[in-house]
């Protein structure tokens, strides 16, 4: 995947997201469905993965320190799920557009050279552009679940 395309679908999730800021409070409190998070408990969970990755991957991808631990994903997704659930849906939105500009200023000051250079997660190898487009699959099935539930085509 193409640093161009990664940085694209970044771009469209804040549109997609700043589009949410329209829901009623009942639609931005909907359950995608029974026993799972709400459209506001999804929504809040992207800041705070956007924020692992700015300071605990795309500083380690290029060099040559090993990656810190990632975080336990379970209870950074309950933890997250918890507070968004309490805060407002404009503060929601507003702290994945702020974060998740963060990440595409980063994003577009890498090197073009370095997209295609490989790194290791535990046995893994792979390219930023092969990491990034995991993370854009993870964006994408959580919007298709937010626009199924809302019926957003």
């Amino acid at each position: 995947m193409q640093a161009t395309e990664i940085v694209w679908h970044n771009e469209e999730s804040i549109r997609f997201m700043q589009a949410l800021g329209m829901l009623t409070e009942e639609e931005w409190r909907r359950p995608l469905g029974p026993g799972k998070w709400t459209v506001a408990e999804v929504a809040g969970h992207f800041a705070p993965w956007d924020r692992f990755i700015l300071e605990l991957r795309l500083p380690y991808f290029l060099g040559d320190d090993p990656l810190p631990e990632g975080p336990d994903a379970d209870a950074l997704n309950a933890r997250s799920a918890r507070e968004s659930g309490s805060r407002s849906r404009d503060d929601t939105i507003d702290e994945f557009v702020s974060v998740r500009r963060q990440l595409i200023s980063a994003l577009r000051d890498l090197p073009a050279e370095d997209w295609g250079r490989e790194f290791r997660i535990g046995k893994s190898r792979m390219t930023l552009g092969q990491y990034f487009r995991g993370m854009i699959e993870h964006d994408e099935h959580h919007f298709r679940q937010i626009r199924q539930v809302l019926e957003i085509k």
